[in-house]
């Protein structure tokens, strides 16, 4: 029997290279990674004006028993009931700290995703920023010594300043460059507009079973905590918080 040297071949790039091939891992190379530092990037305008240059969702970051953390987004985002979101309510009411420290883990964040060009390298990434660096980015759009940053004839590069407090980043110091500047040439600009990411597609629904049983999985039998918790004690979200900020 002959052997397939190509075959061997792939299956050794693939042994020396273990992430070659993983979809999960492409994917994840769309997202700009921010780093410790000053770092210029452009934020870019969406393609057309019937969307927002963003995409906005809320996430319950949960960890599997395999020890990885997924990213779960909120189905209330779409209008619809969320299972995680039913066990987030019902832990503050056990009174009990570890119930209290699973529902600070699983509570649900808001994220902003929008396309950007990274100076550095050249490449269009997928930016995700939580509220702080969002209310920023905003403040300076609504700022008329800034106005529209994403304009691609006259906008201005935005700096993301990313220094860790203890293993918590801190943006403090970020803010849009001063001098208005073209995102590039009319042919830069054509071919970096083509490269954008399809943002808005991230946000998207969930199986409703396969999000229960996430919701059911952080629920041991002996906790005593029902997951239809009453729906009016999600008005009372400001509570809550409260307590996250104690």
């Amino acid at each position: 029997m002959a052997i397939d040297l190509n075959a061997l071949r792939a299956k050794h790039e693939q042994l020396n290279n273990p992430q070659a091939g993983n979809s999960n891992s492409d994917f994840l190379k769309k997202f700009y990674q921010i780093p410790e530092g000053s770092n210029a990037v452009r934020i870019l305008p969406w393609k057309d004006e019937e969307r927002e240059f963003y995409a906005e969702t809320k996430i319950h970051r949960v960890t599997g028993p395999d020890g990885n953390v997924k990213n779960h987004h909120c189905r209330k985002v779409h209008g619809e009931n969320c299972p995680i979101c039913d066990v987030y309510y019902a832990l503050w009411k056990t009174g009990r700290k570890e119930d209290e420290d699973l529902a600070r883990q699983i509570k649900p964040r808001a994220r902003y995703y929008m396309n950007i060009l990274d100076r550095e390298s050249g490449d269009v990434k997928i930016l995700s920023v939580g509220v702080i660096l969002f209310k920023k980015i905003i403040g300076a759009m609504l700022d008329e010594d800034f106005g529209d940053i994403t304009d691609t004839a006259e906008g201005h590069d935005f700096k993301i300043v990313k220094e860790m407090d203890g293993q918590w980043p801190k943006y403090d110091q970020s803010q849009p460059r001063p001098k208005a500047s073209p995102l590039g040439s009319n042919s830069e600009i054509a071919s970096i507009m083509e490269s954008v990411h399809e943002i808005h597609d991230l946000v998207k629904l969930e199986d409703y079973e396969e999000f229960k049983q996430v919701a059911d999985s952080l629920i041991s039998p002996t906790q005593g905590v029902s997951r239809n918790a009453p729906e009016a004690e999600e008005t009372s979200d400001n509570d809550y918080l409260s307590k996250l900020q104690s």
